[in-house]
């Protein structure tokens, strides 16, 4: 019988992987994501931060999911930048965030502009930062059409465009 994990030929573990996810078989997926990040793939450490960040296939453990996301940065993955930032926001450290969303905003990810927008919509005294990022998620080729309708919303709703 093949092992699916170890196979060199035309077998790609991290495709095994991304096909148990879609297909729900999610305990399945995170092993297979699991074995490929401690084998140095970089794509597979991603999933396995997002699959610990969301509790899919694994109980949820932030503190995972951000080692998990710094092994994939520190491996070159501009993708793990989002992730890790929404990770330390939903552990309440927001400097942290704010670095991490920057960061991904540089690597060229719409989605960051809006979370950054949003990071800065406590204040009233951030309005025009607010409205910069607001913009930046609105002009994005690199943001989902949500992102880009949500952004257009929230300006649409009390900041001005430009």
């Amino acid at each position: 019988m093949s092992d699916p994990v170890n196979d060199n030929d035309d077998h790609n573990p991290y495709e095994d992987a991304m096909a148990a996810y879609d297909r729900g078989h999610l305990n399945k997926a995170f092993k297979l994501f699991l074995a490929g990040a401690e084998s140095g793939d970089v794509d597979s450490m991603a999933m396995v931060a997002v699959m610990y960040g969301a509790g899919e296939g694994v109980r949820i453990d932030l503190h995972q999911s951000i080692e998990w996301d710094q092994m994939a940065i520190a491996a070159g993955s501009e993708l793990a930048f989002l992730n890790i930032a929404i990770t330390y926001r939903c552990v309440g450290d927001l400097v942290n965030a704010r670095h991490y969303f920057e960061r991904a905003l540089e690597s060229g990810d719409g989605e960051a502009a809006l979370q950054l927008a949003k990071l800065y919509m406590v204040s009233d005294k951030e309005s025009e930062t607010v409205r910069k990022y607001l913009n930046i998620a609105i002009d994005s080729t690199n943001a989902f059409d949500d992102t880009r309708q949500e952004a257009r919303d929230l300006l649409a709703r009390g900041v001005q465009r430009d």
